[in-house]
C-alpha cells in the first residue's frame, strides 16, 4: 500500500470491534469522511481517507488474528468483473440500513487497477446474504 499504510489497532475481541465498526456512530463518521473521496482514487486511497485500520486480536496462545476494518463498511458487491461497489451503512437491530456506496471500476478484468467512479449517496442496492463482507 506504500504511503497509504493503515494504522494497527489492538482489540480485545474481533467480533466486538466488527460490531462497533457497523454501528450508527461509525457510519456517521464514515459519512463525514466520504466528502473527501474523489473520482479516480484507488481503493487504498479510499481506505486511508475513510480511516480504515488493521484490527489485531491477540489470542491466548499468542497468535494474532488480523482484519481490516473501516467505519460503516457493510459489504462489497461485484455486479460485473469491471464494476464493484462498497456499501456503507449500519446495523439497526439486525436490520442493515445502507446509506451510501462507493463505486469502483477497472478497464481490464485481468488487473487490479480499480479506481473510484463515483460516490452514490442514494443507493438502491443491498448486501446479498452471501457476499464479501470484509476488505482484503
Amino acid at each position: 500500500m506504500g504511503r497509504y499504510a493503515l494504522d494497527r489497532k489492538r482489540v480485545k475481541q474481533m467480533s466486538e470491534a466488527e460490531r462497533k465498526s457497523r454501528s450508527r456512530a461509525a457510519y456517521e463518521r464514515a459519512r463525514e469522511r466520504v466528502r473527501d473521496v474523489r473520482e479516480g482514487m484507488s481503493p487504498a486511497e479510499v481506505q486511508a481517507t475513510l480511516g480504515a485500520v488493521i484490527a489485531v486480536e491477540e489470542g491466548e496462545s499468542g497468535e494474532r488474528e488480523r482484519r481490516k476494518l473501516m467505519d460503516g463498511f457493510v459489504c462489497r458487491v461485484s455486479s460485473t468483473a469491471l464494476r464493484e461497489r462498497w456499501l456503507f451503512g449500519y446495523d439497526e437491530g439486525n436490520v442493515l440500513l445502507v446509506g451510501f456506496a462507493i463505486e469502483f471500476v477497472r478497464e481490464d478484468a485481468k488487473n487490479d487497477d480499480w479506481v473510484v467512479r463515483r460516490v452514490d449517496r442514494a443507493p438502491a442496492d443491498d448486501c446479498p446474504g452471501v457476499g464479501d463482507t470484509y476488505l482484503d
